[in-house]
C-alpha cells in the first residue's frame, strides 16, 4: 500500500541517520585532546618552600577536559538533536499505526467460525431502467386491438428492482428480489360490444395519508420475482429452497437489463415454453478439470405456477443443467445443456347438490384440462475479446391427458379443442464491444415455430445498440421487425399483416 511504502521509506532513511549521531556524540567526546592547564607568567608564579613538597591531584579533582573547536564542529547541535527525536517520535507513531492496519488485515483475512457473521448482515442493491416505447402494427391486425400499446409512443418505467441479499450467518444466504411497477392501472378488464360492458382496471383512490381530504394516488403492483434461502458450505453441493428462477439456458437467471445484452428477452421464455421460475428445492455446485469448470443443477417443485402457487395434482416437475465453462485468455466459452419435465393440471371447484352433505349442497372437483410437457435446450456463450456471442436452441412437447383438453379459439375455431403440439425456438446474437465512446452494437436473429391463432412460424431481426457511459449506467435501444408465415400448415389467412415492427430505448442504472 502506498501509506505502507512511505513509511518504510521513512524509517530507512531516519533511523540510520539517528543512529550515527548518537555514535558520534561519544566517540567525538573521547577522541578530543585534553587540554593542559594554563600556565601563569613567571613573575606572578609563587616558588615554593625547598622543604614543601607536592601534593598530586587525585582524579577526582581533575576538570574533565573541554573538546577543541573541531570536535565541537562535528557534535550535533540542540536543535538537531529535537528534530531527530521528534523524527523519531513520528515513526514511531506511525509504525504502531501501520501495525494496527496489518492485524485488522490479518483478522479481516482470517476465516470466521461456523456460527459467527460472514459479513453485512443484509446488502440492497438493484437496478432500474427508464425510456420510450414505439409500437407499429398493422390496423387490421387482431395485435393491434390485443396489445394497447400498439401504433403509439409511450414513456415507460420498466423495472425497478431491489434485492435484499441476508447473510447473517456463514454458510448460509438468503435473496429475495422485488420488483415494484405501476401496473396494472389501464389494463382492459372486459370488452365491449359482444362480450358486454367495457371497462378498465382502475387503480385510483384517495391518500388516507395525505395531507388533504382528496389527495389522489394510484396503486401499482409488487412483484416477488424471487426469494430463496440457501446453504452454500461445500462448493460441489449446495441446497437452495423456496421459489427460484428455473435453472434453463443463459438469459432465465441472468434475467438483469444490465446482464442482457439485448433489451428483447427470447420469444421461449417470452412464450413460456419453459417455467420461468418454480418453488421447490435445487441442488448444485461446480467443480473444476484443468482449465474448465463442470456445473450442475438440479430441481424438485412444483412444475408451473402460471396458474396458482398450490400444486393441483400432487407432481413433481424435474428439471437440471450442466455447462462446461473455461475462462482463459481472450477467449472464454460456455456450453450448456437443459432439461425440464413437469404435468400441469388446473383443477375446477363446483357446487352441486349432494343429499349426504349438509344441507344438502356440496362441492364437487373436476379437471378443467392436464397436460405433460418435456423441455430440452443446448446453449452456448462465446467471447472472443471485444466480441460476444450468445446462441440457444429449445424443443418442446406439450400432450394432453385423454378428455382433459382446454377449448380452443373460440373466436377463430369454435368448438374446437387444444391440439398436442411442438415447439421449437433458436437464435443467434452477435454483439461487438468499439474502442471508444463505450458502443456496442449488435445484432439478433432468431426462429420460433409455435402454432398459434396468428400464425405457426416467424422471424425476428433486430438491430441494437448499447452505450455504456459507466460501470453502472448504459443507454440501450433495439429495432426489432418480427415477420410471420406459416411454414407447417397453409391458411387463406394472410397471417403477413400481422408483421410488426417495434422500437425499445431505455436508460439503465445498477446500484
Amino acid at each position: 500500500m502506498p501509506r505502507t511504502k512511505t513509511l518504510k521509506f521513512r524509517l530507512g532513511l531516519v533511523a540510520p541517520l539517528a543512529l550515527i549521531c548518537a555514535l558520534r556524540a561519544p566517540e567525538a567526546f573521547a577522541q578530543a585532546p585534553a587540554a593542559a592547564p594554563p600556565t601563569p607568567p613567571a613573575a606572578a608564579t609563587p616558588v615554593p618552600p625547598a622543604a614543601a613538597t607536592p601534593v598530586p591531584a587525585t582524579p577526582d579533582a581533575v576538570a574533565p577536559a573541554a573538546p577543541t573547536a573541531e570536535a565541537a564542529k562535528d557534535l550535533p547541535s540542540a536543535t538537531d538533536l529535537a528534530t531527530l527525536r521528534a523524527e523519531l517520535d513520528e515513526t514511531k507513531k506511525a509504525l504502531e499505526e501501520v501495525k494496527s492496519q496489518q492485524s485488522d488485515a490479518e483478522t479481516a483475512a482470517t476465516p470466521a467460525e461456523d456460527s459467527s457473521s460472514s459479513g453485512d448482515a443484509l446488502k440492497i442493491y438493484g437496478f432500474m431502467d427508464m425510456g420510450v416505447s414505439r409500437t407499429w402494427v398493422n390496423k387490421s391486425s387482431v395485435l393491434s386491438t390485443i396489445f394497447q400499446g400498439a401504433n403509439n409512443t409511450t414513456f415507460v418505467v420498466g423495472n425497478v428492482n431491489f434485492y435484499f441479499d441476508a447473510q447473517p450467518i456463514k454458510h448460509f444466504r438468503g435473496l429475495a428480489e422485488v420488483r415494484f411497477t405501476n401496473q396494472p392501472l389501464g389494463e382492459i378488464v372486459n370488452y365491449g360490444g359482444l362480450a358486454g360492458t367495457f371497462q378498465r382496471k382502475d387503480s385510483f383512490s384517495y391518500d388516507s395519508g395525505g395531507t388533504a381530504l382528496n389527495a389522489p394516488i394510484w396503486s401499482g403492483g409488487v412483484i416477488l420475482e424471487r426469494a430463496w434461502i440457501e446453504w452454500n458450505e461445500l462448493q460441489a453441493l449446495k441446497f437452495r429452497v423456496g421459489n427460484f428462477f428455473t435453472p434453463f439456458g443463459i438469459w432465465n437467471e441472468d434475467h438483469g437489463t444490465p446482464t442482457l445484452i439485448s433489451l428483447a428477452l427470447p420469444q421461449f421464455i417470452i412464450q413460456r415454453q419453459m417455467p420461468i421460475r418454480q418453488t421447490g428445492m435445487m441442488v448444485y455446485g461446480n467443480a473444476f478439470a484443468g482449465d474448465w469448470e463442470l456445473g450442475y443443477a438440479a430441481t424438485l417443485s412444483n412444475g408451473r405456477q402460471e396458474i396458482s402457487n398450490y400444486n393441483f395434482n400432487n407432481s413433481i416437475g424435474l428439471g437440471g443443467r450442466v455447462y462446461a465453462r473455461r475462462d482463459t485468455g481472450s477467449v472464454n466459452t460456455t456450453f450448456g445443456l437443459s432439461y425440464f419435465t413437469g404435468t400441469t393440471r388446473d383443477k375446477e371447484t363446483d357446487v352441486v347438490i349432494d343429499p349426504s352433505a349438509a344441507n344438502g349442497i356440496g362441492f364437487a372437483d373436476k379437471t378443467k384440462f392436464e397436460y405433460t410437457e418435456h423441455v430440452a435446450g443446448a446453449d452456448a456463450s462465446i467471447d472472443i475479446g471485444p466480441t460476444r456471442i450468445r446462441s440457444e436452441a429449445v424443443i418442446r412437447r406439450q400432450v394432453y391427458k385423454p378428455g382433459q383438453r382446454p377449448p380452443g379459439s373460440a373466436l377463430f375455431s369454435p368448438g374446437s379443442f387444444a391440439p398436442d403440439l411442438w415447439q421449437e425456438t433458436v437464435y443467434l446474437l452477435v454483439a461487438h464491444q468499439l474502442p471508444w465512446a463505450g458502443l456496442e452494437p449488435y445484432l439478433y436473429a432468431e426462429y420460433m415455430e409455435n402454432p398459434t391463432i396468428i400464425s405457426d412460424a416467424s422471424l425476428g431481426l433486430s438491430l441494437g445498440l448499447n452505450i455504456h457511459f459507466n460501470s453502472s449506467v448504459q443507454w440501450k435501444t433495439q429495432a426489432t421487425r418480427s415477420m410471420f408465415f406459416n411454414a407447417l400448415y397453409h391458411s387463406p389467412y394472410d397471417v403477413s399483416a400481422n408483421n410488426v415492427s417495434q422500437l425499445y430505448s431505455r436508460l439503465v442504472m445498477a446500484f
